[in-house]
């Protein structure tokens, strides 16, 4: 599925509209060059699912839990260099009974076929590409 979003708002609502129909034990796998719109698109998932708190990258603290209709875990693997990602444990964050959202997650070795795929390819300054893929896997 293929979307072309004019703005952060625009993105926020692709998203939106995707989280209201996400179910427990999905993994959202994002991918897309630093400003790309990952983390306005992790925030509008989160609207969808009810999360009333602030949505922040969690790039300091690799991962961080929000509790809407069911919970997210929201994780961000910029900051790992390859060594780092090699120790990294992601079993530990996925959440089970909840959806689990992944930034930079070429960074990980996920399976694609068991996860959502969101590509984000910066078209102008605030115009994205979002595609979706394996949304009804």
């Amino acid at each position: 599925m293929k979307h072309v979003s004019r703005s952060p708002d625009e993105t926020m609502e692709i998203a939106r509209r995707m989280g209201a129909i996400l179910e427990p034990g999905t993994i959202v796998c994002l991918y897309g060059e630093l400003g790309s719109g990952k983390t306005v698109f992790v925030k509008g998932v989160c609207s969808g699912l009810g999360v009333e708190d602030e949505v922040t990258s969690p790039s300091f603290v690799i991962a961080t839990e929000y509790y809407g209709r069911m919970p997210v875990s929201h994780i961000d693997l910029y900051r790992l260099d390859a060594r780092a990602a090699a120790d990294f444990h992601p079993e530990e964050y996925i959440m089970k009974s909840g959806v689990t959202m992944v930034e930079w997650a070429e960074r990980l070795n996920i399976q694609d076929e068991a996860c959502i795929c969101v590509t984000f390819t910066v078209i102008g300054p605030t115009t994205r590409e979002i595609i979706i893929e394996n949304l009804g896997h």
